[in-house]
């Protein structure tokens, strides 16, 4: 096999991330994208490696059970979607069996719960709260001057096109595509020798905002809703991009930890305290750690807006100040809660030999990312660490490969 040949697959199975495969003649794994289960493709090879191929597809000649038309115009060429060419059931299907198929392979785990909740998107279109653009260069290679266009990143990782709408995004962000580029701020962005990618926003209460590049110091904070209450989450500052599902998760992080209520909450990747909001007055003391000053100082404003008086703040990387922030809390008793929400790229190893070593009983790891959830939960799950108790799935991106999945660990022979 070598690249430019072209190839008849049959695809058996669609891997974590999105890609199908098939196999070569020489039984080579061959992965290609927006392909389905079933499916007999004419493909031609892109790279070769060792063990596996990367190949492009050219032609659908019998289509497997499941497939439907994606909607968007862009949908191929845009890397920001896998799976629109799925019914709605089959994405969710194919999930769930990636989620437990990574858990067994990356995290060596043989002993999985069937996740519980298995919560769907109400919306399967429509409904990000957020969308990034990034400038696209004219046909020279440099933006033009009296304005930029914005779009996405293609598949190549290389080039960009400009685009007018999303399918995944709001109504409202949709509409405001054309005023951002339009405006003063996207024409002196056009003058700068690295223009900064256009970020668009809504907030629960419809309000939209845009900026370029990062936020500004002193952001605007924004209105958004948890528990039916009001969450105040600065400018810039993480937040769920689909806030139904989002809506469970923090449900469903409340009733967990009400289960076993801790003497100590922990959040170790607190952004604006929406977990240790969502866990309620029960949850006895609580300690935010967070990189994100401002989210910081919005955590504190919303704890006392909820009643839940003040919380310890400590401003630092998780990697640099849990262990001390573990040690100062005392928490070597039994009755310590962990909540952890890190980064997709999953939680730095000295994060993770910290927990091991500490006296937490029980740790709640939410994951946009399942393949370094697995790997985390590799090392914490490990001899004399913490076995895996329950699983979440939580469909927070429909069309994508991503999702969003909680488990909650449990000292091996507690609970």
């Amino acid at each position: 096999m070598e690249p430019g040949q072209t190839l008849e697959l049959t695809v058996t199975d669609l891997a974590f991330g999105g890609d199908g495969v098939g196999r070569g003649p020489d039984g080579c794994a061959v992965f290609v994208p927006f392909v389905a289960v079933g499916d007999e493709v004419t493909v031609r090879v892109t790279e070769v490696h060792r063990r596996f191929a990367r190949a492009e597809g050219l032609e659908v000649r019998v289509s497997g059970p499941g497939r439907t038309p994606p909607p968007c115009p862009h949908y191929g060429r845009c890397g920001g979607c896998q799976y629109q060419h799925l019914t709605d059931d089959l994405q969710i299907e194919t999930k769930l069996r990636q989620l437990r198929s990574v858990l067994a392979r990356i995290g060596r785990l043989s002993d999985i719960p069937s996740p519980d909740p298995v919560v769907r998107s109400p919306q399967v279109y429509g409904y990000r709260n957020k969308l990034k653009l990034e400038p696209v260069p004219d046909s020279g290679g440099a933006a033009p001057g009296h304005g930029l266009r914005y779009g996405f990143c293609a598949m190549d990782n290389k080039t960009f096109f400009e685009v007018r709408a999303c399918p995944l995004a709001s109504a409202r962000l949709n509409a405001l595509i054309p005023e951002a580029q339009g405006s003063g701020w996207a024409r002196r962005n056009a003058s700068s020798a690295l223009p900064g990618p256009l970020t668009l926003r809504e907030a629960a209460d419809g309000s939209t905002y845009f900026f370029f590049g990062a936020a500004s110091q002193r952001p605007p904070w924004l209105s958004e809703r948890l528990c039916d209450r009001e969450v105040r989450v600065p400018l810039g500052s993480f937040w769920q991009v689909n806030a139904p599902v989002a809506e469970r998760l923090a449900a469903t992080v409340r009733d967990w930890i009400a289960e076993s209520p801790p003497v100590l909450l922990v959040d170790a990747y607190a952004g604006v305290g929406t977990f240790s909001l969502a866990a309620g007055p029960g949850a006895g003391k609580r300690v935010l750690i967070e990189t994100d000053g401002e989210a910081l100082r919005a955590a504190e404003w919303n704890h006392r807006a909820w009643g839940l008086g003040e919380c310890e703040r400590v401003h630092g990387a998780a990697e640099r100040v849990l262990e001390s922030t573990l040690k100062t809390a005392r928490a070597n008793a039994v009755g310590v809660t962990l909540m952890l929400d890190p980064p997709r790229t999953g939680c730095a190893k000295r994060v993770l030999e910290t927990i091991v070593r500490s006296g937490v009983s029980r740790v709640l790891y939410v994951a946009c990312d399942a393949a370094c959830l697995a790997r985390d939960l590799n090392v914490l799950t490990g001899r004399d660490g913490f076995r895996l108790a329950r699983l979440g799935f939580f469909d927070m991106f429909p069309q994508t490969a991503h999702f969003e999945t909680l488990a909650l660990l449990v000292r091996s022979g507690g609970e």
